[in-house]
This record gives C-alpha cells, sequence and structure tokens, in this order.
C-alpha cells in the first residue's frame, strides 16, 4: 500500500462547527431534500451515535452512524476555486457559485484549516475531541446534490466528478463515546492502527482504473472501513479489479440525463472507466497549466 507522507497531527484544531434542517429543493433533478446547507453552531455541541443533536439527515445515504459526521478541509476549497476559476476564464463554465467555496459549502458539520486534509488522516484513526471519540469511517462518497448547490451543470465540469477523481470530498466519523466538543477543540490522536492507509488512498481505490489488487483486497476485510466501502471493493473484485460505475450517483437521475451535455461524459455503459480516466487529465492540466 501507498505510504503515509504526513508524520501525524501537530496542533490540529475545529475551526467552526454547523449543524443543519432538512430542506426541500424543487428546482434539483426531480426535487430533492437535502441537509446540506448547514448553520455555524455556536458553543459545544452534543454529540452521539447519529452526529450532532441538532444536526438532521434526509436519507440513509447522508446519516447512520457510519456517516455520523462529515468533516471538510478548508484548502480544498481553494484549490476547487483555482480550477473552476480557470474554467471560467477559459468560458467552459459560466454558472458556477463561487459564493458557496467556503464553509460550510459541502455541508460539513467539521471545517478545519490546519493541515488536516484527506492525505494526513488515516481510515481508523481515533480521535479525543473534547468529551467524545470519534473514529474516522471512510472517505466521503460526493454525489450529485454538490452539483446543484454549486450550479455546475455542464457534464464536463461537474464538481462531483473533480472531487471524486482527486479525491478531495472529505471523510467521515462513527462516534466511539458521545460526548460535547466546540470550535477551537483540538484533535487528540489516540490511536492510528492504520496508518498506511489514509483517507485519499481508500478514495481512489473507487475511481481509479489501476489500483493494487492487494489494497482493494485488505480493504474488502477491512473491519475498521465502513461497510459501504468494502462493499465497493468487493464489486471492484467481482469485476475484475476495475471500478465499478457510480454514474448515478455522481450524476444523478438516469445518469445525467436532465444535465446539459458536455464534452467528456455520455451515459453509456463504459462511462466510468472511460470518461474518469478523460476526466482525471483535464482536471490535472487545468491545475497544472495554470501553476
Amino acid at each position: 500500500m501507498a505510504k503515509q507522507q504526513s508524520p501525524g497531527p501537530t496542533g490540529w484544531r475545529v475551526d467552526r462547527v454547523f449543524a443543519g434542517k432538512i430542506q426541500r429543493y424543487d428546482n434539483w433533478y426531480k426535487g430533492a431534500s437535502s441537509a446540506i446547507d448547514k448553520k455555524e453552531c455556536k458553543g459545544a455541541v452534543t454529540v452521539g451515535k447519529l452526529g450532532i443533536t441538532e444536526d438532521q439527515q434526509s436519507r440513509k445515504s447522508h446519516g447512520g452512524p457510519e456517516r455520523a459526521l462529515l468533516q471538510y478541509a478548508g484548502e480544498n476549497y481553494d484549490y476547487i476555486s483555482k480550477v473552476f476559476e480557470k474554467k471560467k476564464r477559459d468560458g467552459l463554465e459560466t454558472s458556477f457559485d463561487f459564493d458557496r467555496l467556503r464553509s460550510p459549502g459541502f455541508g460539513e458539520n467539521i471545517a478545519t484549516s490546519c493541515g488536516m486534509t484527506e492525505d494526513t488522516v488515516c481510515i481508523g484513526d481515533v480521535y479525543k475531541l473534547g468529551t467524545a471519540t470519534i473514529q474516522v469511517s471512510m472517505p466521503r462518497a460526493p454525489c450529485f446534490h454538490l452539483n446543484h448547490r454549486f450550479q455546475a451543470r455542464d457534464r464536463a465540469h461537474l464538481l462531483s466528478i473533480l472531487v471524486e477523481t482527486q479525491q478531495k470530498a472529505g471523510w467521515l466519523y462513527r462516534v466511539l463515546e458521545a460526548g460535547k466538543f466546540k470550535a477551537g477543540d483540538e484533535f487528540v490522536l489516540v490511536e492510528r492502527p492504520l496508518p498506511n492507509m489514509s483517507v485519499k488512498f481508500a478514495h481512489r481505490m473507487v475511481s481509479e482504473t489501476k489500483f493494487p489488487l492487494d489494497a482493494v483486497k485488505e480493504m474488502k476485510d477491512c473491519a475498521l472501513l465502513a461497510e459501504k466501502w468494502r462493499k465497493y471493493a468487493r464489486e471492484r473484485i467481482a469485476n475484475g479489479n476495475h471500478p465499478v460505475g457510480m454514474s448515478a450517483r455522481l450524476l444523478g437521475g438516469s445518469k445525467g440525463a436532465h444535465l446539459k451535455k458536455g464534452h467528456f461524459f455520455s451515459a453509456g455503459g463504459c462511462w466510468y472507466s472511460v470518461s474518469l480516466a478523460i476526466a482525471v487529465a483535464a482536471f490535472v492540466l487545468v491545475v497544472f497549466v495554470d501553476a
């Protein structure tokens, strides 16, 4: 497996804490209910097995014990802004809502900007946060709701595709011990049982066409990894170590039939393996050409 590059956490603290209520969005594909629009919590919040007491989740795929808390790195907003600003200058994306590119734009409960990212956090990490104890359960699996929220409607320039292929979607926690925490609290690392399985590495498994089979097998059997991700690993193995199509999750509806037709993506059966490879190359090229 790929080696963890970070030496470990030093001075990792919560910037802000957020919770949300379920709302109906009639202008989203076929209408949708979501609690992605979070509001800042003042003072300490109580967290239990299903997350922050004040926080609601609209459906099973956005909640439950393995998705009790969502954390997102502020550093990722800077990256996304750079990519879409380049697209805007090139006339490729004109509707993107840049005003949302700040916490809690991605619907996160915990916002940080201290170097705590998908590269430096590992699956299975146990942290003491305030009086609560939490454990990293899996990467966040981004869905088409992000495209609606940020008005990224062209298949060629979807936010869900970007954060999936670049592994910048955030990560989720299970709660081992209920308690309270607040902005300013430090993440105290209690245990790091899987130092070689960063969140980024685990996320790569679902989208990369070339990924080490031994790592996929390890994830399949990893008790610290949420069942959702272990299922992805089982499906990948059954598919000859090729990623299994995630187009419904990333595009919405009938593989994004409601979206504007773009340059990269089609609704064909080979969409995921071929189009994601093109998308990765395109997004990387945008970043490095503009660097």
